[in-house]
C-alpha cells in the first residue's frame, strides 16, 4: 500500500511528540499516515526493546496509523551509510509517500542530528531513476522537519487544538519513558517538567496563530501565498 504522509522518528516517541498533533489531524482529513521508527531505542535508560513495542502499538492505535515499520538501525548507531540509506530508501519506496516529516538537522541527541541527515539524503536518491531496488524511485512532494528538544525557527504553524488531548495520550502510552514513577532511571524526559515542557511549548506557538495548540514546522522551500489578505486574516494586531 501507499501512503500519504510518512514520519520518520530516531526512536519510538520521537515522532509522536513532534508531529503527532499534525499526524491527527490530517487522519481526520482523510489522509493515510504511517510513521517509520529507525531505531528500536535499545540503549535506553528506561524500559526494554519488548516493552518498546508494546507502547509504540498502543500510541500507533491512538494515532490511528495506517502503517508502522521500523528500520532497526542501531540505536546510538545511525550514520548516514551507504546501507542505512538504503533502508531508508526501501520504505520511501515501498509507501509512496506525498509529504515526508523527518527531525530537525540540530538536535540534543546524535540519532536526532545524524537521522535528519541521513533521511535527506535517502529521500533525494529515491528519487534517482537509475539507482536500482526492488520498487521504483519514488520523490515525495515535500519534506517538512518537526521540532524535538532544539528551538529553530518555524517558518510555518499548525493549528492542533482540537487534536492536542490525544496527543498527549499518545505520549502517556510511553509509560516507561515518560511516567518517572515507572522508571528505574531518572532522565531529561521523565522528570515531570517534560509534560509542562510540551504543553508550553505548544501553547506559545498556538499564541503565534491565534489559536490554542499549534505545532512548529520547518521547510526548505519557499510558501507560495496567492492571497496575502485571507492568508493573513488569523494575525491580530
Amino acid at each position: 500500500m501507499s501512503v500519504d504522509v510518512l514520519a520518520f522518528g530516531p526512536h519510538p516517541d520521537d515522532a509522536d511528540i513532534g508531529c503527532g498533533g499534525l499526524l491527527l489531524k490530517l487522519k481526520s482529513m482523510a489522509y493515510t499516515t504511517g510513521i517509520v521508527d529507525i531505531t528500536e531505542a535499545e540503549l535506553s535508560s528506561n524500559g526494554d526493546p519488548d516493552t518498546r513495542k508494546k507502547e509504540t502499538l498502543n500510541a500507533s492505535r491512538i494515532l490511528k496509523l495506517d502503517i508502522r515499520e521500523n528500520l532497526k538501525i542501531g540505536d546510538g548507531a545511525v550514520a548516514n551509510s551507504p546501507g542505512n540509506r538504503l533502508k531508508a530508501i526501501k520504505i520511501i519506496r515501498k509507501y509512496k509517500p506525498s509529504l515526508v516529516l523527518v527531525p530537525f538537522e540540530k538536535d540534543r541527541h546524535p540519532d536526532h542530528e545524524n537521522s535528519s541527515k541521513l533521511l535527506k539524503d535517502a529521500i533525494f536518491m529515491s528519487g534517482l531513476k537509475n539507482f536500482k531496488t526492488d520498487n521504483q524511485f519514488h520523490k515525495p512532494k515535500v519534506v517538512i522537519s518537526y521540532m524535538l528538544s532544539y528551538q529553530f525557527k518555524p517558518n510555518f504553524i499548525v493549528d492542533i487544538s482540537d487534536y492536542y488531548t490525544q496527543k498527549m495520550e499518545v505520549l502517556a502510552a510511553y509509560e516507561s519513558q515518560f511516567q518517572r514513577e515507572s522508571c528505574r532511571q531518572p532522565t531529561y524526559i521523565n522528570s515531570r517538567y517534560f509534560y509542562d515542557f510540551i504543553t508550553s511549548r505548544n501553547k506559545y506557538y498556538g499564541l503565534k496563530i491565534n489559536v490554542e495548540y499549534g505545532e512548529p514546522f520547518f521547510i526548505d522551500s519557499d510558501i507560495k501565498v496567492d492571497d496575502p489578505i485571507k492568508f493573513f486574516s488569523y494575525i491580530i494586531f
